[in-house]
């Protein structure tokens, strides 16, 4: 019975088998601000029936949105309700809408502009601790993400990696939580070389990487789309922590996102999918779960 026990704490030991989560994104928009207020325990109680111990609030800042006060109020009382509903809560801080233009800015400026969104994190995290307590909080969610077209060539991660560094670095200091950031890939760089950009980003920082897994966007086919995600999961030391599994197909272009749900039907499978060797399993998103049709416009 002993040896049993031993073994047992060992296998809770791995990172992989206690750090998992089964979680589903929320991207919060000033739209939803007209949903009715008793309909998101509902929402958030249908998430948790539906099998998730974790909610990853996208973002709690996105430019200008969600900064007035009744606004964080209303960010407060939904984060409220999902912790209420039984689920784990990372809280995502600051989401600029032109990153990906200003990404491209020379490196002196890059590295202004990063060390801006740094403090403005830290400082959007100090809030929510204020807000909802150290104990409610699971982990902290950087808004932006890590493509594989701008960071290609090694010389010009190093503004990146002294971002992610100091993100880190920053939000430990509000207390010993994971920090997490999504990628994604499009095909610009080879699966074993945007394996081991995300292997030196993460473990140079600390930060726990999630890989978007693309069949919403369907920007590569699904043996395409495979090769990357076993890339970045191999069991012998795995360049991303989590996959993100994409519950939407995407009807638009990337200028003006547009989507669509799956079926019922279609949603259910995609929705048994885990990631691999213990990883987190994260969905995007609430908007497209099935039975929320009517509460949570796409």
């Amino acid at each position: 019975m002993r040896l049993i026990k031993l073994l047992l704490l060992g296998l809770l030991c791995l990172p992989g088998l206690a750090q998992a989560m089964n979680a589903i994104f929320y991207q919060p928009q000033l739209r939803d601000l007209s949903i009715a207020a008793a309909s998101w325990p509902r929402i958030f109680a249908t998430a948790r029936q539906s099998g998730f111990d974790t909610l990853v609030m996208q973002w709690t800042r996105q430019g200008d949105a969600f900064t007035a006060p009744e606004q964080q109020a209303w960010l407060t009382a939904r984060l409220n309700e999902a912790h209420a509903a039984g689920l784990k809560l990372v809280i995502g801080l600051s989401s600029d809408p032109d990153f990906f233009i200003k990404q491209q800015q020379p490196a002196r400026l890059l590295d202004s502009y990063f060390n801006g969104m740094a403090r403005t994190d830290a400082k959007l995290a100090q809030y929510w601790i204020k807000q909802l307590g150290t104990d409610a909080i699971s982990g902290w969610y950087l808004g932006s993400e890590i493509d594989d077209m701008r960071w290609r060539e090694p010389d010009s991660r190093s503004q990146l990696q002294n971002w992610l560094n100091r993100s880190q670095k920053l939000l430990h200091a509000q207390g010993d939580k994971p920090v997490y950031v999504s990628s994604f890939f499009a095909g610009n760089m080879a699966p074993t070389q945007y394996a081991a950009m995300l292997e030196q980003l993460g473990h140079g920082s600390g930060v726990h990487i999630w890989v978007q897994d693309g069949a919403g966007t369907a920007k590569l086919n699904e043996a395409e789309r495979g090769l990357y995600v076993g890339a970045v999961t191999h069991c012998d030391g795995p360049a991303a922590q989590g996959i993100v599994f994409e519950l939407f197909r995407q009807t638009g272009t990337d200028d003006n996102f547009t989507a669509e749900r799956r079926t019922p039907e279609e949603a259910r499978q995609l929705l048994k999918q885990r990631a691999a060797c213990g990883g987190d399993s994260v969905f995007f998103s609430l908007r497209y779960l099935p039975g929320l049709e009517g509460l949570l416009p796409i």
